[in-house]
């Protein structure tokens, strides 16, 4: 009970006192309500500085200038920096997807603000990204591959990689099954490959194919030309500021002595592979042994006559060779086998040894009316064994003196030849003939008619080739005229 009287006699002296200072009471809450309307107030300016605060932002990303740089190099100007971060992220997305892997940025981009310029034009979205694009790099894990230790040529995947490597075998290996005579035994590369996995410029990436042109050329540059009416080596090296053997390097199907066609597609590019791809194939094939000839001689018989009493046959034997390529180029061929298939069988013939007798008077008539173009002796390089007589196309041809016709027909470059044997060793030929008048075995008289003047055979217009032989070889036939 009496801690309940103290309680209420406290409470009543509170309130005598509350009333005795109720002016301050008074006071006490007018502060603490001005407290709270501080307050209140100070929340509502802080928001609106936040407001003020964005709308500043959004009004300077809208109409303010920015200046781009690439590791501190100013590269042009936007309004527009926003869009900053999608052009970025689309030069990426195209980077990655053209490489064939994941891409990063090299550089360090940078979007300061700047002074209004009105001589400098802002760059619209497009033309920031083409800039952009033009002054940054692009990294991205891929596969070099190194020869001797030297880094040649890179690709998006180890497996891109090392297909490289096998097509280089595999090209090289059609190239010499598609001969049809080879069996490749090995093929290898001499120098010393590698791959190995390394941060590279997304740019220098190759394709497949690229790379293998790349190591097996030297270079991926390709420079092609199309061979013209009238062209020749000497013409398209000279005009392309290459030598002939540089020439015939680049084209390795082409001999020197070969003649090339117009319309042929001549590679302008002289090689120089990065790697040897060697080979060793055994190539089979077959080869002719020829016949040897026997003769005999028949004194019954003259001496251009002859008879075939057995027919020669070569035979056929097969060779198998060890060949050794390096890019392509034959180094070395070694006869490792042969084998005869079948043997020859010997041709045998009959000539005839009759001497034929003195028939001819010694003093020679000339063979036909005409003028001498061209004498016995040198001419043009070769040696010419007679003399040419110019006479209209069918003018008569006369037997310089008696004899028999040892020779009468075509025989190359003397057209329609025509031989007279006057006995002891002495003979006269009579060529570029355009119709013979004689047989073989025929006797003639000196004056005879033996055949016609033409143009056959190696000649520049009508006329005869006369020549006169004693004991096999050429004279000069005015050395039988006095």
């Amino acid at each position: 009970m009496s801690g309940l009287r103290l309680g209420s006699q406290r409470r009543k002296l509170d309130r005598d006192r509350y009333r005795r200072i109720g002016l301050g009471v008074r006071r006490v809450s007018r502060v603490k309500t001005q407290g709270r309307l501080d307050y209140r107030r100070n929340l509502l300016l802080m928001v609106a500085f936040s407001l003020l605060a964005v709308l500043i932002i959004s009004a300077a990303n809208a109409g303010g200038y920015f200046v781009v740089k690439v590791d501190g190099k100013p590269i042009g100007v936007t309004q527009d920096k926003a869009v900053y971060d999608q052009i970025v992220a689309r030069l990426s997305e195209a980077e990655a997807a053209q490489a064939g892997a994941e891409v990063r940025l090299a550089n360090k981009i940078t979007v300061e603000p700047a002074k209004k310029d009105k001589t400098q034009k802002p760059l619209s979205a497009d033309e920031l990204a083409a800039v952009l694009r033009a002054n940054v790099t692009f990294l991205a894990k891929g596969s070099v591959i190194t020869v001797n230790g030297q880094e040649i040529v890179a690709l998006a995947s180890e497996e891109e990689a090392r297909g490289v490597i096998s097509d280089l075998r595999g090209t090289y290996i059609q190239a010499i099954v598609s001969s049809g005579q080879s069996t490749v035994e090995d093929v290898f590369i001499r120098e010393d490959v590698g791959i190995k996995q390394k941060e590279v410029p997304s740019g220098i990436f190759r394709k497949r194919d690229e790379a293998v042109r790349i190591l097996g050329r030297g270079t991926d540059k390709t420079l092609n030309y199309i061979v013209q009416r009238g062209d020749s080596l000497w013409s398209i090296a000279q005009a392309n500021e290459m030598s002939i053997d540089q020439l015939l390097q680049g084209n390795p199907e082409v001999t020197d002595g070969d003649f090339i066609q117009e319309g042929q597609n001549l590679n302008l590019v002289v090689p120089n592979p990065y790697v040897t791809v060697a080979s060793k194939e055994i190539v089979v094939f077959t080869v002719a042994i020829p016949y040897t000839v026997d003769v005999s001689y028949d004194g019954s018989m003259w001496p251009w006559q002859e008879t075939v009493t057995q027919q020669g046959r070569s035979g056929e034997k097969e060779i198998t060779q060890e060949v050794t390529r390096e890019n392509g180029k034959e180094i070395s061929r070694v006869t490792v086998k042969e084998r005869v298939l079948s043997y020859p069988t010997t041709r045998k013939i009959t000539r005839g040894s009759k001497q034929v007798p003195p028939m001819g008077s010694g003093q020679m008539a000339w063979p036909v009316q005409g003028e001498i173009t061209s004498y016995y002796g040198w001419r043009w390089g070769s040696f010419h064994e007679g003399i040419d007589i110019a006479a209209d196309r069918g003018t008569p041809i006369l037997a310089a003196d008696s004899g028999m016709v040892s020779f009468a027909g075509w025989n190359g470059g003397y057209g329609y030849l025509v031989k007279i044997d006057h006995g002891g060793g002495k003979e006269t030929w009579y060529g570029h003939q355009s119709r013979i008048a004689v047989d073989v075995g025929d006797r003639v008289a000196k004056g005879d008619v033996i055949g016609y003047v033409g143009s056959t055979g190696n000649s520049t217009g009508p006329h005869l080739h006369f020549e006169v032989h004693v004991g096999g070889e050429s004279r000069n036939p005015l050395s039988f005229y006095k």
